[in-house]
């Protein structure tokens, strides 16, 4: 990120010991280090939210992907059906016909 060598934190250093001198330094070098360390939590939550939040999204065009395959299976299993019981229905209606004719023409009564 920050691209700070020995020699520029050694001269960050000395200016700070002269501006705020030796009783407040250590506190500031305190106050510093946490909010780094906080800034490094931060951060890695940061990573880390960004990671699930990635994970999350690709799991989610899977779904996407594996429910559009299933529909389209889907609809190919129905127009399949389809196309084989049509015949099935003929038979069964031509079947019905010659019943009642054969009803019609065995019927005794006048």
């Amino acid at each position: 990120m920050f691209d700070v060598g020995f020699s520029e934190l050694l001269l960050c250093f000395i200016v700070a010991l002269v501006v705020l001198g030796p009783e407040r330094l250590p506190k500031l070098a305190r106050t510093v280090g946490r909010w780094s360390g906080q800034a490094k939590v931060y951060m890695r939550n940061l990573t880390t939210e960004l990671d699930r939040e990635s994970r999350l999204m690709e799991l989610k065009k899977q779904v996407e992907e594996a429910q559009k395959l299933l529909s389209e299976q889907a609809q190919e299993a129905k127009a399949g059906v389809e196309k084989l019981m049509k015949p099935a229905q003929e038979s069964i209606q031509d079947a019905r016909t010659e019943v009642e004719q054969l009803a019609k023409d065995s019927d005794p009564r006048p």
